[in-house]
């Protein structure tokens, strides 16, 4: 596994000084460490981790994609429990992730010819996020919720603070325009809404405030 870090102030021996802490990463488990001698070696060490997508296309020609986030100190329990669920389910699973804050990225590959394949995908991304959730973290880091998260939310959210988080979206969009049907759940309601469309079928007085 690479893992690119900031703020490294000083590499010997494979001893880290970072913030003004001392760190063995002997200790640790890291085999080596590299450091950019200047912009275009640091240029190019992105350059393979921003290849990596493309490389998971030599696995398998599709690939399922999450960006659960996890606090750091459950990081190597988390990733245990990842390839576990890979294996259990006969997947292969990739990790590009942003290590320094606990975004994870498992990548599971996959061809969709191979029949019943999309449903073993889907069990194991399931298990995926409950096990993110339940080691304190959240459903998404950076992609967002969508659909494919939104019948998540009930693991991280009680019913009424989906209820509030309805009656937000319905203030800003009463007709439901905006990503209908992405992010809140079925079942997240605010009676406000209904007033209001109730209001635009002409059951309340012209101009009453609801």
């Amino acid at each position: 596994m690479e893992v690119a870090v900031a703020g490294v102030e000083h590499v010997e021996h494979e001893q880290v000084v970072a913030g003004g802490d001392l760190v063995d990463l002997g200790q640790h488990g890291v085999g080596t460490v590299r450091v950019a001698a200047d912009a275009a070696e640091r240029a190019l060490l992105w350059k393979g981790r921003k290849s990596a997508f493309g490389a998971i296309a030599q696995i398998a020609p599709h690939y399922h994609l999450h960006d659960c986030v996890v606090p750091r100190t459950k990081l190597a329990e988390v990733l245990g429990g990842v390839y576990a669920i890979a294996k259990h389910h006969d997947l292969i699973v990739t990790n590009v992730f942003h290590a320094g804050d606990g975004n994870l990225h498992p990548l599971f590959s996959f061809d969709l010819a191979v029949p019943g394949t999309m449903d073993r995908v889907l069990a194991a991304a399931d298990e995926l996020v409950r096990l993110c959730v339940d080691a304190g973290g959240a459903l998404s880091g950076e992609h967002g919720i969508g659909l494919e998260k939104r019948d998540f939310m009930p693991l991280v959210f009680t019913e009424e603070d989906l209820n509030a988080q309805a009656c937000v979206r319905a203030a800003f969009d009463p007709d439901g325009r905006m990503n209908p049907r992405k992010v809140l759940p079925d079942g997240a309601r605010c009676g406000d809404y209904a007033a209001a469309a109730l209001a635009r079928a002409g059951g309340l007085p012209e101009g009453a405030w609801i």
